[in-house]
């Protein structure tokens, strides 16, 4: 992730007011739809995403061409990399023993597997029962596209840069 003295940084400082305001409503409305999505346990959608961010499979590219990529891998050749509870826990800054209560819920919804050796991973069940929640992540990011593109043209008419 790319620090806050970027070219990206100046330009999102440089139009905070165009897109801030776009930023903090669909980022408000994500985390409210992420909320009802997985019962009122935001911490439960946390540990989901750093065991999905965290495990990136082998064959990941950012370059991903459609989103059902991201959701159909090869299990035999497209291996996730492995995280345990206390990574888990150390990335999130979640308790342990928290963390492992969570895991428990994901295992009991199918979104997580625990294998012998503690590694955790993502289920292929865990994209259609979220499909909606990703859904609620591509309209809010849509959004804040939308609004940078408008700072751009914003830029683009007036000569500054």
């Amino acid at each position: 992730m790319p620090t806050r003295d970027t070219k990206q940084g100046a330009f999102i400082k440089a139009n905070f007011g165009t897109v801030w305001p776009v930023h903090l409503v669909g980022f408000t409305r994500l985390l409210v739809q992420l909320r009802k999505r997985f019962d009122g346990d935001l911490d439960l959608a946390l540990v989901l995403a750093v065991i999905g961010s965290r495990t990136q499979t082998e064959q990941w590219t950012p370059e991903l061409a459609e989103l059902s990529q991201l959701t159909n891998w090869n299990e035999v050749n497209d291996k996730q990399l492995p995280i345990n509870i206390h990574s888990v826990a150390e990335y999130s800054g979640i308790p342990r023993e928290t963390v492992r209560r969570k895991v428990v819920t994901l295992q009991e919804k199918g979104w997580v597997t625990r294998g012998a050796d503690g590694h955790l991973s993502v289920t292929r069940d865990a994209a259609p029962d979220l499909e909606d929640a990703t859904g609620d992540t591509i309209a809010y990011l849509a959004a804040l596209l939308k609004a940078i593109e408008t700072a751009q043209d914003k830029e683009t008419n007036t000569g500054v840069c």
